[in-house]
């Protein structure tokens, strides 16, 4: 029995931290970036609200476009770059890139196929991209459906505990077919450490739990998951609530966690035992 409980005091002071960085879907969130047109010919990447405009894609509202065909020009074969404001990371562990990029046409008009490719890195590499130097990618490729917002999320905790980080999307690589929507760009941030303060915000007792663990705390719950030491989800459930009780009579006896999501999207993890 020692063993167990000196176990669960290690444990129980250690927190897993998620929290919204940075977003940008709306218009005035866009605004805030830069557009290059590297290929000279005037059409850039351009802020739009499709709220209205009776196009498949017009529950996006604010977002930005780029063309690979004009009905004034004709066909264009573009080459066009836009960089966020720099994104501050110097306070995560770990981080997540989100976003969503689609096409007005239908699959079967054929075109849909805008290829793109999106970039993260530190203020070194902005001085590279208007002379059309670029780092590696984390995702270079074409749409594989029209009328849909291709929704794609990628790890980028390499560039985690940076201060100043940038996105890029680069419109390229294809030509003729009408324009590119990017929109929904979310950046998340982790933190895994000993949390005391936030952890502590939370009692749960009976501890150790016979058949009811019950979970309160001073900020609201969203909600819960049962985790076993093997690090897989017994359970999980929606809370909306200060407290809540946890019906444990099922499971074997032993050590396990509890991980609490909370309504300001923070993640709290904590050990109890099962009798």
């Amino acid at each position: 029995m020692k063993k167990i409980l000196l176990s669960f005091f290690m444990l129980a002071v250690v927190g897993v931290f998620n929290a919204q960085i940075y977003t940008a879907n709306d218009t005035t969130a866009f605004a805030t970036w830069t557009a290059y047109d590297l290929d000279g010919d005037t059409y850039g990447w351009t802020v739009a609200d499709l709220t209205g405009s009776g196009l498949t894609l017009e529950a996006q509202g604010g977002c930005v476009l780029s063309n690979s065909w004009s009905g004034a020009a004709g066909v264009l074969t573009p080459d066009n770059v836009l960089v966020s404001p720099a994104i501050d990371l110097s306070g995560v562990a770990g981080a997540s890139l989100s976003w969503a990029c689609g096409s007005v046409e239908s699959t079967a008009s054929g075109w849909f196929e805008e290829s793109y490719a999106v970039y993260v890195f530190d203020a070194t590499a902005i001085g590279g991209l208007m002379t059309g130097t670029f780092p590696t990618p984390i995702f270079d490729g074409t749409l594989t459906a029209g009328e849909v917002m291709e929704a794609q999320s990628f790890d980028i905790s390499s560039f985690a505990g940076q201060s100043d980080i940038y996105i890029a999307i680069r419109h390229y690589n294809c030509t003729d077919e009408n324009f590119i929507v990017f929109d929904d760009v979310v950046v998340d941030g982790s933190s895994v450490g000993t949390q005391e303060s936030l952890v502590n915000d939370f009692v749960a007792y009976p501890n150790p739990a016979n058949d009811v663990l019950n979970i309160s705390g001073s900020t609201d719950i969203q909600s819960i998951s049962i985790i076993g030491i093997d690090g897989k989800i017994i359970s999980n459930q929606q809370i909306n609530d200060l407290t809540t009780e946890l019906n444990v009579s099922n499971l074997v006896s032993g050590v396990y966690f509890y991980e609490i999501t909370t309504k300001q999207g923070a993640r709290v993890r904590n050990s109890f035992i099962k009798k």
